[in-house]
């Protein structure tokens, strides 16, 4: 009989992230600092739907927080995002960070204003769970250029190691760490970090467009706590499903 572990791997080589996906550098990358950079991997036809998923987003759901944050209840039928999560470096990124059966958890579009964007450096997750495992990794996904002066995401490398929240110095926007660096990439781009890594977005100085596509993906025992965003997506095929966790509830307990 087949673990739910070989079950949930099988699923993933379907959609062409097995082990052959992710190269040794990019998890080499995501062991040691935290984070991998995958630079310009969105062909312009992708580019242009996730540009308008985004923007159209604005009309489906209502608008942006004044801090240019935009969460989705569901990816629905959003191309460009359905593709996204599906992408199979990506996932194949995910399993290595947690080394077990995930679901997708959350998804929602951030485009900071002029003058907004500045955040105290955070992990995306709050210590519940085993301490010796990672239970979330994040991606983000650039729609327009990152620059200096626009927004750019701001990473502590190696911070992820210490499985903990930075100090609450650190959660004063104004604050800086020592080895913190602003990543900076071409439209295109995709960042997928260890999301106990310390990162925070950055100020909007210059008010040119920051969007970005954000994904987190939780380890499954989690799934509970944060409601999937494809339970309603259409289309996926089987190990799609059972992949980002939009399961029948049958199928949903037969993975434990």
């Amino acid at each position: 009989m087949h673990t739910p572990d070989a079950v949930f791997e099988d699923a993933l080589a379907a959609l062409g992230a097995g082990p052959s996906a992710l190269s040794a550098d990019a998890a080499r990358s995501l062991d040691d600092a935290g984070y991998v950079l995958f630079r310009a991997v969105v062909d312009p036809a992708w580019l242009s739907a996730l540009r308008e998923d985004c923007d159209g987003a604005r009309h489906d759901e209502g608008r942006m927080s004044q801090g240019g944050n935009q969460q989705l209840g569901c990816v629905g039928t959003r191309r460009g995002a359905l593709r996204a999560i599906q992408w199979p470096r990506l996932l194949a990124a995910v399993w290595h960070v947690l080394r077990r059966p995930f679901v997708l958890g959350s998804v929602a579009w951030r485009n900071p204003r002029h003058g907004l964007g500045q955040q105290g450096l955070h992990a995306d997750w709050s210590g519940r769970g085993d301490p010796g495992a990672y239970h979330v990794v994040t991606a983000l996904w650039y729609l327009d250029d990152l620059e200096p002066d626009n927004g750019p995401t701001r990473v502590v490398p190696g911070t992820h190691k210490l499985r903990r929240s930075p100090p609450k110095s650190f959660a004063d926007p104004a604050s800086h760490h020592p080895q913190e660096m602003a990543v900076q990439a071409e439209a295109g781009s995709v960042l997928v970090f260890n999301g106990h890594l310390w990162h925070s977005g950055t100020r909007n100085r210059s008010g040119a467009p920051r969007r970005t596509l954000q994904c987190c993906f939780i380890g499954r025992e989690h799934r509970d706590t944060s409601p999937t965003a494809v339970d309603d997506a259409n289309g996926l095929s089987p190990a799609a499903r059972l992949v980002l966790g939009a399961m029948e509830s049958a199928g949903r307990r037969s993975l434990g």
